[in-house]
């Protein structure tokens, strides 16, 4: 088909707007011409709970679709960027600043982000918003009707990160051991996009069912879950998603994806069959029975793509130690993980028709990509197998836990809670997502400089140089339901670094290791004692020694005054023996903590090498603790030592 240039009323042409998506609206969708060549949508846009600490962050992806006249199919309105982030003629209009971001490539410039433009979280909520739109395409004029929709996404963000518990999880992940039956089974990391090696040899990924190729490898192109990734906040398609990709297809096309009494239950059909209307009996529910190419299909017409099954442990888990048979909410903010009504079909490089996906996106059209599985077959199944299947309940299914479809069953006429939660890759040139290194890898033991004389507890925060992290970032955070709104598991949100923040130092001076912690605070309370002074305002502490000795600590400034609480560790002898100070500066908002641990009493000596870690605890009621910066896993019960970062004594 030639190119022919879309041909514009002159003025602002007012048109047709559906999306809906868990909150998200766009309305008020116009178009005009820019000049020659391209033309402006303007909109308005809004959603609930939007948050942005760095890469961890939502956005809404919002795409349009076009026709001509009423005999003519709809399209995709292919935008103009002239780069990836806030390109020229994008604008924010009224209200919230917003920041754009438009995927380029031979499947990009379908549909864009739309992200808050700096640091917070809040209601969005802009009028007149406006993005570009290419004239010099395969559509004939815009003078007929466009109509916009729009999905909430959550950033996973690249990385490394572990397949498996270690546990028992039916069908998991692990990284092969070669010592024979009953060997443990350790989870597996993936440390790159690059192939991973596959088989029963030593250090290789290996399963416990549903295996992948014995002395193979994943391909370089299978999206591995390394790289960042948009993924929709839910594990479903809305109904009014759903009855808006019917509403554009052309009758032969919709004749194979809707069935009255399948997910016809919720969308309903009216009028004549070349002109059916489609409209949802509850706009921002999940929209049942779709089989898994119903899913496909609705993913490539929105311009995104299937999930992988690495990618979705990916969205669990981030970069954590998992811990085995763990079931953790999403470290990433997605919401109904694992969730008890719905589980989730993945595409498994283990399956044939799986191991060639290449991780390309829809083109806007209701048409899959050649490398995409054409059914279900291709794809294992996560999370809960819904009600009444005990065996493949959430309890046995976890987060690393995977079902074949010949147990589930994955077409429509199997079950009406199955899952679809597509994404999107990160696009590239996207400064906000670059890849953050993991802090501190406990495989590694850093030395810990000997100060040049001996400090009191009060001296810590400011003897010790340079600190050892700064904890300000959503990531640093626990738990993970205190980043974002979660919607099953509701909890009071961190609401940035003047909320709670921390600088942690760590020395040592001949006698004693000095812990020493500079908390930004905007409101200092803690009416706890005893083995409660956690639940408030505090740091709590982990220290291994080389002969495995846990110790655990909590130091808070109370209203009672200074407290320091030994919750674990060889005897007495250290909480007789440390020394802890606590100051709060009310005008700077800060509360600076100092503990000197004897050498002798921790079971230390020069050049030993021992674990550490640290929560600050931030409770700024009497309802307690809220959440805490915590420079590593492990420091929650269960705790785990092994994964606490690594250090030396060193004299120099």
């Amino acid at each position: 088909m030639h190119k022919t240039i879309l041909m514009l009323v002159l003025g602002t042409m007012l048109v047709t707007a559906m999306a809906r998506a868990d909150g998200l609206k766009v309305e008020n969708v116009s178009v005009a011409p820019r000049d020659g060549k391209t033309a402006l949508v303007t909109f308005d846009v809004a959603w609930s709970n939007a948050y942005r600490f760095g890469r961890f962050h939502d956005a809404a992806w919002i795409f349009f679709k076009v026709r001509t006249d009423e005999k003519s199919g709809w399209q995709p309105l292919r935008l103009l960027a002239d780069r990836v982030v806030n390109p020229a003629g994008y604008s924010s209009g009224e209200g919230t600043p917003l920041e754009f971001v438009v995927p380029s490539g031979a499947d990009g410039f379908v549909g864009m982000f739309v992200r808050l433009a700096k640091d917070g979280r809040g209601e969005v909520a802009a009028r007149k918003v406006t993005a570009v739109v290419d004239l010099n395409t395969e559509h004939r004029t815009l003078n007929t009707s466009l109509r916009a929709f729009g999905i909430e996404m959550a950033y996973v963000g690249e990385g490394p990160f572990f397949l498996g518990s270690g546990g028992t999880e039916l069908n998991s992940f692990y990284a092969y051991t070669d010592d024979g039956e009953g060997a443990p089974t350790p989870p597996y990391r993936v440390t790159s996009a690059g192939p991973i090696p596959t088989g029963r040899q030593k250090g290789k990924l290996w399963a416990r069912g549903i295996a992948p190729v014995d002395m193979g490898e994943i391909p370089a192109a299978f999206p591995n879950g390394y790289a960042g990734f948009y993924t929709m906040k839910m594990p479903y398609f809305t109904q009014a998603m759903v009855a808006g990709f019917l509403n554009t297809l052309t009758a032969a096309q919709a004749k194979g994806r809707w069935y009255p009494n399948y997910q016809g239950v919720a969308i309903k059909r009216v009028g004549e069959a070349s002109n059916h209307v489609y409209t949802a009996s509850a706009p921002e529910e999940s929209c049942p029975w779709l089989s898994w190419t119903d899913g496909a299909l609705v993913a490539a017409w929105a311009g995104l793509r299937p999930m992988t099954e690495l990618e979705f442990e990916k969205a669990v888990r981030g970069a954590d130690y998992p811990s085995p048979n763990d079931i953790g909410l999403s470290y990433w903010g997605l919401s109904d993980i694992n969730g008890s009504d719905t589980y989730e079909r993945l595409v498994s490089f283990c399956k044939p028709a799986g191991v060639t996906f290449a991780g390309s996106h829809g083109r806007g059209l209701p048409e899959l990509p050649a490398d995409w599985p054409k059914d279900y077959n291709a794809t294992v199944f996560k999370g809960a197998y819904g009600k009444g299947f005990a065996y493949y309940s959430r309890k046995h299914q976890l987060t690393a836990g995977r079902m074949n479809e010949l147990v589930v069953g994955g077409d429509r006429h199997d079950q009406p809670f199955a899952g679809w939660r597509a994404v999107r890759s990160g696009p590239q040139g996207d400064a906000l997502t670059a890849n953050v290194p993991v802090r501190f890898d406990a495989s590694l033991v850093r030395p810990l400089a000997r100060l040049g004389g001996v400090l009191q507890a009060s001296q810590v925060s400011t003897g010790c140089g340079k600190p050892l992290a700064i904890l300000d970032t959503a990531e640093d955070m626990s738990p993970v339901n205190s980043r974002c709104i979660i919607k099953s598991q509701p909890h009071a949100l961190w609401q940035g670094p003047a909320d709670a923040s921390a600088k942690v130092f760590l020395g040592w001076d001949g006698e004693a290791v000095c812990v020493g912690v500079e908390a930004t605070d905007d409101c200092h309370l803690n009416t706890q004692t005893g083995d409660s002074i956690w639940n408030g305002d505090a740091i709590q502490l982990g220290l291994i020694t080389p002969k495995g000795t846990h110790w655990n600590l909590a130091l808070a400034l109370t209203t009672n005054g200074v407290a320091l609480h030994q919750f674990a560790g060889e005897s007495d002898a250290l909480l007789k023996t440390a020394d802890g100070s606590v100051t709060r500066d009310e005008t700077a908002k800060t509360t600076r903590y100092g503990l000197r641990l004897p050498l002798a009493a921790l079971g230390l000596k020069a050049g030993d090498t021992f674990g550490f870690n640290v929560m600050v605890c931030d409770g700024d009621d009497e309802k307690g603790m809220r959440c805490g910066p915590t420079l590593a896993p492990g420091l929650s019960w269960p705790f785990r030592p092994e994964l606490y970062p690594r250090f030396v004594l060193a004299e120099k």
